[in-house]
């Protein structure tokens, strides 16, 4: 089977081209900078109709893994529009490709398009995103299931363990802070379900593995821990000093609004596609210190 993988110099997308590689010809796009060695690359802006159109018809893919997106909140909630384009439009135009191509489309979308108010959302729950991005993101869930029947959405948790290239995971970024010795304020009272990219990945090879999947599913951890709780798991998975862990009420945030718990339900991913999620201690000792 043949995978285009978007956004594969990036964070989750390279990790997922390197991971998934084994399994199936894969193909990475990027916009400029280079995927995992060994990859394939091809170069696109996706947001625009025609590139979108040639980097999908010179791939050829089965099946397209969507990851790529300007994924920074506070980014996004200062230049709305770029957040639209490279997140919504860009889910547009590689939809329509992907309709027009006959391939299947797998967009990664994020637990931030819940706004905070209740423990454990299942895909039912009401979305209601409290930032520029989750906004952006909730748009692109839609163009994604409008587009085909067999298209899927993968609402993924906070990432943590292992990532690609020059951004760290959540859990990589408090492992290398403290490494260095430098003091860390995470929040008390900020709940979340966090996954990594090898759980992610064992995800997406059951979605191919299943054409009549279809729709959201959400892929998160076992366990809901509050960020701080996230970091003194980090510093005890490396032996670092978890002293150096300052608490801070998520009411001190000041930036892009903060939901409080967007703890996910993986119920229908573990009955439908027989998945689950590794433990969270074995992938934060997978993470990059370096």
């Amino acid at each position: 089977m043949r995978i285009l993988v978007t956004g594969a110099s990036g964070l989750l997308g390279g990790r997922l081209c390197a991971l998934l590689a084994p399994d199936f010809e894969t193909t990475g796009l990027v916009r400029s900078q280079a995927p995992p060695k060994g990859i394939a690359a091809l170069a696109a802006d996706l947001a625009d109709e025609a590139a979108a159109s040639a980097a999908v018809e010179r791939a050829r893919p089965d099946a397209v893994i969507h990851c790529a997106a300007l994924a920074d909140a506070e980014v996004c909630e200062q230049e709305p529009e770029r957040a639209r384009r490279d997140n919504l439009a860009a889910t547009e135009q590689l939809a329509a490709a992907c309709r027009s191509r006959g391939a299947r489309l797998i967009t990664i979308s994020t637990d931030l398009v819940f706004g905070g108010g209740s423990a454990f959302s299942n895909e039912a729950s009401p979305a209601h995103p409290l930032t520029e991005y989750g906004r952006s993101k909730l748009g692109a869930e839609s163009a994604t299931l409008q587009a085909s029947s067999d298209a899927v959405v993968l609402r993924v948790a906070l990432v943590g363990g292992r990532g690609f290239g020059p951004r760290l995971t959540a859990t990589e970024s408090v492992a290398r802070r403290l490494r260095r010795g430098e003091a860390v304020t995470l929040y008390e009272d900020e709940w979340r379900t966090p996954v990594d990219p090898e759980s992610l990945a064992e995800a997406i090879r059951a979605v191919l593995r299943l054409p009549s999947a279809s729709g959201c599913f959400h892929i998160a951890g076992a366990e809901r821990v509050t960020r701080v709780e996230l970091g003194e798991r980090v510093a005890s998975a490396f032996g670092l000093d978890a002293s150096l862990i300052r608490r801070a009420p998520q009411s001190s945030h000041r930036g892009a609004p903060r939901p409080a718990d967007v703890s996910l339900d993986i119920t229908r991913a573990r009955e439908e596609l027989e998945w689950t999620p590794r433990p969270l201690d074995t992938a934060l000792r997978e993470g990059r210190l370096d």
